[in-house]
């Protein structure tokens, strides 16, 4: 089990290791001899592209099991019998539903981004397909944190599985700067995104929404000013997704609009800036969004738009990442939401934010004024001995008569 930050080299770290033991060791039998599993098409299809570029000068071939391809062509590429499977769950667990594929003489399971397979729904899948492996094999688990709440769910994949933390996720991002941007509503957001682009100069810039409609709506916007616009969601035909994403990559799009789909593990080398249009939902998601830059060791910037629905959420990320968001201001754009009520009434609105583990200093709060001490108006204060002094006293009366008048009316005989 494998936690390492994004940009890494963790497909290389499993890849590797398998393509050496195939290349120095006979194969069981004459059936497949690694399957990875993959949370979404674009990651099995760059996967497929890192195979072929380590295993080129080698006999090993590997075939592709994903949606949105005809089953055809998978079945064809299937009875060539690759010695490496790279697929997603859904798909894969209808070929083994239908016989076409079998796991007999499997020597490695890997499961790429496995706590994103099983926020996907794949728990099922995921046992049907271990389930159906060759029980001698080797299982590999890559994942952006080893404690997610569900891994309790597949552990009869695991075998008394070492666990390997490379470069904390929380702390692996030193070299991206992150920023923050009040905002109000979408227009405003999507003039920001412009602004932004054109302020960092930026030649390959990543746009992440929440949702699939989200993600059109901007794409669409950006697209109708100068900017070079793409967008990817799920809904997106296969062979058009595969398009968008090859044209981002070589440098015909400008801004890619999308949702998480393309979040994890996706390899464009050089990208200059993030830009989460809503915040991420979960401090997980949030580093997976911000690691499509700043990859193997770059610097680069992520800016997360902050509106007055993100505010708590965004600092739960915070909270959870143990960092602080630097504050940025865009000229001529700036959001009338100025943070939380609180932070308003104090003078010190989102621009003076606290740094972690340091107290802003602050005028003592005047001392209350209690009721108790107002039931001795109009009376002499005792001196030493038990006696009253009369000066008091008549001071008292005399500057306090109205007052004691008015306390008398009040007060039943």
């Amino acid at each position: 089990m494998v936690s390492a930050k994004t940009g890494s080299g963790k497909t290389a770290a499993f890849l590797l290791p398998m393509l050496d033991h195939m290349l120095r060791m006979d194969a069981p039998g004459h059936g497949t001899r690694g399957l990875i599993l993959l949370p979404t098409r674009e990651l099995a299809l760059q996967t497929v592209k890192t195979f072929e570029k380590l295993a080129k000068f080698t006999p090993i071939k590997c075939g592709i099991v994903i949606g949105g391809e005809a089953y055809k062509h998978q079945i064809a590429s299937l009875r060539k019998n690759p010695e490496v499977i790279i697929a997603t769950p859904g798909r894969l667990v209808e070929h083994l539903d239908k016989g076409s594929i079998d796991f007999d003489d499997l020597e490695f399971l890997v499961l790429d981004e496995a706590d994103r397979m099983l926020d996907m729904g794949f728990t099922e899948d995921m046992n049907t397909i271990a389930a159906s492996c060759r029980e001698q094999r080797q299982n590999l688990l890559f994942s952006a944190t080893l404690k997610h709440r569900n891994f309790g769910r597949i552990q009869d994949i695991l075998n008394n599985p070492v666990s390997i933390e490379v470069d904390s996720f929380k702390e692996g991002h030193s070299q991206i700067t992150q920023q923050m941007v009040l905002a109000d509503g979408d227009d405003h957001k999507q003039k920001l995104i412009k602004a932004l682009v054109e302020e960092e100069k930026a030649e390959k810039v990543f746009v992440f929404c929440k949702t699939r409609a989200q993600c059109t709506a901007v794409g669409q916007h950006l697209a109708a000013t100068e900017l070079k616009v793409g967008y990817l969601h799920g809904e997106i035909p296969q062979s058009d997704r595969k398009q968008v994403l090859n044209r981002f990559r070589d440098g015909k799009l400008q801004v890619l609009v999308a949702t998480d789909v393309a979040a994890r593990g996706l390899d464009v080398s050089d990208v200059d800036l993030v830009i989460n249009y809503t915040v991420a939902h979960s401090g997980d998601d949030h580093v997976h969004r911000v690691g499509r830059t700043g990859r193997a060791g770059k610097q680069g910037k992520a800016v997360t738009l902050v509106n007055r629905i993100d505010w708590n959420k965004n600092s739960s990320i915070e909270r959870y990442l143990k960092i602080r968001f630097e504050l940025r201001s865009v000229k001529g754009l700036k959001a009338d939401y100025t943070g939380p009520g609180k932070l308003k009434k104090s003078g010190k609105a989102v621009g003076a934010r606290k740094k972690p583990g340091k107290l802003s200093a602050s005028k003592s709060p005047a001392p209350k004024k209690r009721a108790r001490n107002k039931k001795n108006i109009g009376k002499g204060r005792k001196a030493k001995g038990g006696e009253t002094n009369s000066d008091e006293t008549n001071a008292y009366e005399a500057k306090g008569s109205s007052l004691y008048s008015k306390y008398r009316k009040k007060t039943p005989e």
